[in-house]
């Protein structure tokens, strides 16, 4: 019997070996993630959008990409006004259920985090966050670009999820969706270049 293969979006493009060793504002990043999640929910249905559960995982599509845009609407909070909380979050919104108002939301973030630049990621931010289920938290100074390498890193995991969840679902996912950026430059060889602000 022939093994199902899910069908992948075409995202090749993003990849080239050459660009990738080329330094780039480092919110361009976060905003390929947005583009990918964007593509994804152009091929899901509203049905498999909010279906729960799927396979084992017992949330939805839609949960995932809410808790996920909530991560980048703290980022871009805490780049305006220099304080973040990942755990002050809207549950049970409209970009939970609605596929459309996820895309608005998306489309939104995009435009946000087009007004960001390598030359904030030095920039001081409190960070809230809580460490137990009483509500126990701390409050801890980081900078912009170690919330953004965090916003990232917790992006992929979920992306890692969600393909799993489309696979089950049969939706076809963005190329490397949920890959680490440390295991595409390992796939294409290439070495890390660290961002001009960084060095």
């Amino acid at each position: 019997m022939r093994e199902h293969q899910t069908p992948t979006i075409d995202d090749s493009h993003v990849h080239s070996g050459t660009s990738a060793r080329q330094p780039t504002n480092p919110f361009v990043q976060l905003a390929v993630s947005l583009r990918q999640l964007a593509e994804l929910l152009s091929v899901t249905s509203d049905e498999q959008y909010t279906q729960k559960p799927v396979g084992v995982i017992p949330s939805s599509l839609g949960g995932h990409v809410r808790h996920c845009l909530d991560h980048f609407e703290a980022l871009c909070s805490g780049a305006a006004t220099g304080v973040m909380d990942y755990d002050d979050r809207a549950r049970g919104t409209m970009v939970e259920t609605d596929r459309s108002a996820a895309q608005q939301s998306i489309r939104r973030l995009q435009d946000r985090l087009a007004l960001l630049d390598a030359s904030m990621l030095t920039r001081t931010v409190r960070v809230t966050s809580m460490l137990a289920g009483d509500g126990t938290s701390i409050e801890a100074v980081s900078s912009l670009g170690r919330e953004l390498a965090f916003v990232l890193c917790h992006t992929v995991h979920h992306n890692a999820l969600v393909a799993a969840m489309c696979k089950t679902l049969g939706i076809p996912i963005p190329q490397r969706f949920g890959y680490a950026p440390s295991t595409i430059a390992h796939l294409d060889g290439t070495a890390c270049v660290l961002s001009p602000s960084s060095r």
